[in-house]
């Protein structure tokens, strides 16, 4: 059986690639910001690198069983790890995912995480042949929600009290975008 080949995605001022084990410093120093963890599910600013490791190691196993993909985005002319972005659960019952992203607060408000998300829903809509992309984002933090919008995903409505985070139950504001939205947009183009 050949070996799955993950998928790297290149826009005009980023890459998307794999993930690493030696990437685990450069996302554990980024993760350590407690701006960039406020709005992210989980302690994260907490980790480890042996925990980050693992984590890498876990996002390869269910990546070539089919479920998930996370990209580390990069600096194209760099190499920089800046962040990471990814589709999981692949739902392939429903052709659906959810979308989850980071980035680190140095490379904020640059348009870097709208860019790397466009190539994301390419791939999915016309790589994986999926019908719905989903986000979300605790409320609060509203710069989420205008890179998901940015990307044509529309407002769904509000999960009251989703997450539990710090010791506050926080609402998550949920976007998607359909199969149809995207053809729209890409006609638009």
């Amino acid at each position: 059986m050949p070996k799955l080949k993950f998928p790297m995605l290149h826009t005009e001022r980023l890459t998307l690639r794999e993930m690493q084990k030696s990437d685990a410093e450069a996302l554990v120093a980024i993760l350590r910001d407690h701006e960039v963890t406020r709005y992210l599910h989980g302690n994260l600013s907490a980790l480890t690198l042996k925990q980050e490791r693992g984590y890498i190691r876990s996002m390869r196993k269910q990546f070539l069983q089919g479920g998930l993909i996370n990209w580390l985005i990069c600096d194209k002319a760099t190499g920089a790890v800046m962040g990471a972005i990814g589709l999981q659960p692949i739902n392939r019952i429903h052709n659906c995912a959810n979308a989850g992203f980071f980035l680190g607060l140095a490379h904020w408000g640059k348009g870097y995480m709208t860019e790397a998300f466009v190539a994301v829903l390419d791939y999915a809509f016309d790589v994986l042949n999926l019908n719905r992309v989903a986000a979300g984002h605790y409320a609060g933090n509203e710069a989420s929600g205008r890179v998901q919008q940015k990307c044509g995903l529309r407002y769904e409505g509000t999960h009251r009290q989703a997450f539990l985070k710090n010791g506050e139950y926080v609402d998550e504001l949920m976007y998607a975008m359909v199969r149809e939205d995207w053809e729209n947009s890409r006609r638009a183009q």
